[in-house]
């Protein structure tokens, strides 16, 4: 017996973000230069709307959206991580005329 399980809804919304993944972020990934921000990843990123999830998303979200990324495309899962990791602080602390400055532009990408 396991003592978790996702929903029916969590469970497929993991399956379009690993499609999504495959289909969409793995090719821009596979243009990416080594030692260079690949911004046309970030930015599709910011389009599909996986950005600005990073300020709305609880934790078991977060996680499940970085798992499925993952499994499909770690590079894209590693450009949403570090666009968290840099504008958590802002969303967590900052002042609100920091955050209307900051925030929007990371949720685009």
């Amino acid at each position: 017996m396991s003592a978790f399980s996702l929903a029916p809804e969590q469970t497929a919304w993991c399956a379009e973000l690993r499609a999504l993944a495959a289909e969409r972020l793995r090719p821009l990934a596979d243009r990416g230069e080594p030692g260079r921000v690949n911004r046309p990843l970030i930015a599709e990123l910011g389009r599909l709307g996986l950005l600005a999830r990073l300020f709305t998303s609880g934790a078991l979200d977060l996680c499940l959206m970085r798992e499925s990324l993952a499994r499909a495309c770690t590079e894209a899962e590693t450009a949403l991580a570090l666009q968290g990791l840099g504008a958590h602080p802002v969303h967590a602390h900052g002042t609100p005329a920091q955050r209307a400055r900051w925030l929007p532009p990371v949720a685009d990408g």
